[in-house]
């Protein structure tokens, strides 16, 4: 579902991401994780085409991607939810779920099952809800949108551990649909337990890709510095 090869990115003269190549196949779920400040983030910004592409290509579904159009990926089915949630405040709850649902798809979940708070908030504007609201709110909407892949950023920031487990689930079944799943998170041995696979940056660069199992939790302690 999505080749990178060789790719270099960040902002203007600034190279956060360097040479970073991996793939994700289709039903895929794959973990991104990192320090702080290993380049996690501008990773997803530059597949994207929201930060400056340095260098390498970038296929989806068997298309090349151009730097700096991230109207093709959404076109072609890729969700982005970036850490900051991509809700728009002055809609309602109702008005970013429409938005995000695609014509002629219906996600193996329905976000609203997953968060009651998306119907019973429906009329409410997004920019009022808590941070963890928004949160649910985005999940929601990356899932409507993703026909083909879905992308988070930090997924579990401000969700209550309640929803957590069913999110996991949730986005399992998203994945089993045939639909690659991305995720960036801090909990790394919760994201180990769930994915399939693990990819590792430090300092821009992969330093790990391998299966979810016992030998890759060693290999992901020593790397994070887990005790």
């Amino acid at each position: 579902m999505l080749t990178l090869t060789g790719m270099s990115g960040g902002y203007g003269q600034a190279n956060v991401v360097r040479g970073v190549t991996a793939q994700v196949a289709a039903g895929e779920v794959v973990a991104l994780l990192g320090r702080n400040g290993t380049g996690k983030t501008t990773l997803l910004r530059t597949m994207f085409g929201l930060a400056d592409r340095q260098g390498g290509e970038v296929v989806f579904d068997g298309h090349a991607v151009p730097p700096g159009r991230p109207d093709l990926l959404a076109r072609w089915g890729a969700a982005l939810m970036p850490e900051d949630r991509g809700v728009f405040p002055s809609l309602t709850v109702a008005e970013n779920l429409r938005l995000a649902t695609r014509k002629g798809f219906v996600p193996a979940v329905d976000p609203r099952d997953l968060f009651p708070l998306l119907t019973e908030r429906a009329c409410q504007p997004a920019g009022t809800l808590s941070g963890g609201q928004k949160q649910q709110l985005g999940v929601a909407r990356a899932i409507l949108a993703g026909r083909r892949m879905v992308v988070i950023d930090e997924l579990t920031q401000g969700l209550q551990p309640s929803l957590v487990t069913e999110v996991l689930a949730g986005l399992a079944a998203v994945a089993a649909a045939g639909v690659a799943v991305i995720v960036v998170d801090q909990h790394a041995g919760m994201m180990l337990g769930w994915c399939h696979r693990v990819v590792v940056m430090e300092a821009g660069r992969v330093v790990l890709d391998a299966p979810a199992g016992p030998e890759t939790r060693r290999q992901l302690d020593e790397l994070l510095m887990v005790r």
